[in-house]
């Protein structure tokens, strides 16, 4: 696994450290979901590797200044289904497990999200927990496209995306562990 983290840090060293973040908050609020240790260990093992994908995803998509023009969302989209494929292929005993979270983490609870268009509790809970934890790193961090937000911002955008994109139940919980100030400087 320490091979397929230093291939992301190479590739792009924000999403190595993005994907630490997010698996630390993502573990947290897997722990206040009363989830089997299996299922923490294999929800903290996507959340380490669900941006692995973005390897294949051109240096001019992903290190794009500013907003991503149309033309280029399908790579961006494409990385959710080939981080699936690249997870799949590391031997992991848990592979299969992991790699459903990775392919899923950017589904939306009203059907919008990619790459399957799932909707609602057809989104395994692990990938609805990802989702969280993912939005609000990459929102809190500064990116080659965008300023990092405040946690006030970011929880608000959150909480304003409920039952489109992001699960309220799990945004009810995520916004109780946020109250740790540790997680949000995770």
């Amino acid at each position: 696994m320490e091979s397929l983290a230093l291939a992301i840090e190479v590739r792009d060293a924000y999403t190595r450290g993005h994907c630490d973040r997010t698996g630390r908050i993502a573990r947290a609020l897997g722990q206040c979901f009363d989830l089997e240790p299996a299922q923490l260990e294999q929800l903290e093992l996507a959340a380490h590797f669900h941006d692995v994908g973005k390897i294949g995803v051109p240096d001019r998509v992903l290190l794009h200044p500013g907003t991503v023009p149309d033309d280029d969302w399908p790579a961006i989209r494409a990385h959710s289904e080939l981080g699936e494929r690249i997870f799949l292929a590391s031997g992991h005993a848990h592979a299969s497990e992991v790699a459903t979270l990775i392919r899923h983490h950017h589904e939306a609870m009203d059907g919008s999200g990619y790459p399957d268009g799932l909707a609602g509790d057809a989104i395994p809970l692990g990938a609805r927990l990802l989702r969280v934890a993912d939005s609000y790193d990459a929102m809190t961090t500064r990116r080659t496209y965008a300023e990092a937000r405040s946690h006030e911002t970011a929880m608000r955008i959150l909480h304003a995306e409920q039952h489109q994109k992001i699960d309220p139940e799990v945004f009810r919980v995520f916004e109780q562990l946020m109250r740790n100030a540790d997680l949000r400087e995770a």
